[in-house]
């Protein structure tokens, strides 16, 4: 409407039924020379004669309408004003627009439904950081939530403006059993990674405040109900949301995505949960996350870090490298890394104490906690308060428990002298007694049968499957 010309605006068949009156009216209302077809697309326009002044405008079906105005008030030369006449859908949208155009030297003053937009001239950041998008990490915060896993993204806000950084909040209300109820009409775009997870918690969830899904790529209400129905699971309509019973789900099922990215990713996360899920036009994912797909085999392909700690002799490097074979992982030794780069431990620790150790091997340790990686530690290392924080935080821990006597036979057969002043003999009994409770203390698997090594590396993988995916 603001650049001189004559066009014509069309879509696909779903866009040509996503109402769009409330905008071309509000558009008309100060001057525009445009045209809709029946309240919806295909839209003319002849552009380029706005001048601004005062309009009124619905926004209940969509922030977009308010938000595509403010965009183009400060190129009107009287500016624009906005008075709502409705509820406003998705409000945070419109203040990630206010922030941006403030950004960029436009501020916009609000008043209770009214906004003003003042004509002014925009001017250009050389450096302006876009956030990551929280919608598009939905799928992946819920596949997290279910498989007990925990992930960590390095683009998204904690303080960001988006209404779907809530969806850590809503995951944390599903949790545990018995009826919840959640309105979400901030986080629109989450409604289907919701439903996917209340699908699988105890309980009935009634979602509300989704009014606005029936207007979207396809009635997302009605798809998600008729396509997830197809699996046993329990889920029904409701004029603004969905009621879903928990544990329902019973089969496998070809789901129709209808062109929609959110329901193809959603989809995708109900697929890494069951056997027999396939999406129907998966490939509609580009629409908002091309590489949605690709991201989501590299992420089911890589692991949290899988760390293995004991005592000196166990077996852990053994144990830990029959798991990365099995696995099709890297393995890495941290006392073999600190001997690689400082010499024998025996003889470092003669020279620089125990101290200067600790800290490079905390160094070490920390430094390689890192996903698709099974990491041995010296027996020792646990010692450390940041060591057994970053355990926490970043790995599977798995303890190797054996008998003293063992661990002394195993020490004395490969020739290992004793760290301390005390006997071989004293010094692990010693040892074992202090380091015990701070293995068990950051311990996810305790594995005491080490009689066999790849029977020992099966029953670990085994168990670290059992207690992601349960």
């Amino acid at each position: 409407c603001i650049v001189p010309g004559k066009w014509t605006i069309t879509g696909n068949n779903r866009m040509r039924q996503r109402p769009i009156n409330d905008l071309t009216s509000a558009l008309k209302e100060f001057g525009a020379n445009i045209e809709d077809t029946n309240g919806f697309p295909s839209i003319r326009i002849v552009g380029g004669s706005l001048k601004g002044g005062s309009i009124t405008l619905d926004a209940s079906k969509s922030s977009q309408f308010l938000t595509s105005l403010l965009l183009i008030g400060p190129f009107l030369t009287n500016g624009l004003s906005i008075k709502l006449k409705s509820t406003l859908a998705s409000p945070t949208y419109v203040d990630i627009t206010r922030k941006v155009l403030s950004d960029f030297g436009t501020h916009v003053e609000k008043r209770g439904k009214s906004f003003h937009v003042p004509h002014s001239t925009l001017h250009s950041n050389t450096n302006y950081q876009i956030e990551g998008d929280w919608s598009a990490a939905g799928a992946f915060l819920v596949l997290s939530e279910l498989s007990e896993s925990r992930i960590q993204f390095t683009n998204l806000s904690e303080n960001s403006m988006q209404g779907d950084r809530l969806l850590k909040d809503f995951i944390i209300i599903l949790r545990g059993a018995g009826k919840r109820s959640i309105n979400c009409l901030n986080i629109p775009d989450q409604v289907m990674n919701l439903v996917i997870l209340a699908a699988h918690r105890k309980g009935v969830t009634c979602i509300s405040g989704a009014r606005n899904l029936r207007l979207k790529e396809t009635d997302r209400l009605k798809v998600l109900t008729s396509e997830l129905k197809k699996t046993g699971i329990e889920i029904s309509e409701t004029e603004d949301g969905l009621i879903v019973k928990g544990g329902t789900y019973k089969k496998g099922a070809i789901l129709n995505a209808h062109d929609d990215h959110r329901l193809a990713m959603c989809f995708a996360v109900l697929g890494l949960l069951h056997s027999g899920i396939q999406i129907k036009d998966p490939d509609c994912v580009s629409k908002s996350y091309p590489k949605f797909f690709h991201d989501l085999n590299t992420l089911h392909l890589s692991p949290r870090c899988i760390a293995i700690i004991g005592m000196r002799g166990v077996g852990k490097s053994t144990v830990g490298k029959a798991m990365a074979k099995k696995m099709k992982l890297r393995h890495i030794d941290t006392d073999e890394i600190f001997v690689r780069s400082n010499g024998p431990i025996q003889e470092f620790v003669q020279k620089k104490g125990w101290s200067s150790f600790r800290k490079e091997e905390e160094d070490i340790v920390v430094e390689n906690l890192l996903p698709s990686t099974i990491v041995s530690l010296g027996g020792g290392a646990i010692e450390s308060n940041r060591v057994r924080k970053m355990l926490k935080t970043r790995a599977i821990v798995v303890f190797l428990v054996s008998s003293i006597p063992l661990i002394i036979k195993r020490l004395e057969k490969d020739g290992r002298p004793p760290l301390t002043n005390h006997s071989l003999n004293e010094e692990v009994k010693i040892i074992m007694k202090k380091r015990k409770p701070l293995y068990l203390s950051v311990s996810d698997i305790i594995i005491d049968d080490l009689s066999c090594v790849n029977k020992v590396a099966s029953h670990v993988i085994t168990a670290i499957r059992k207690k992601c995916l349960s």
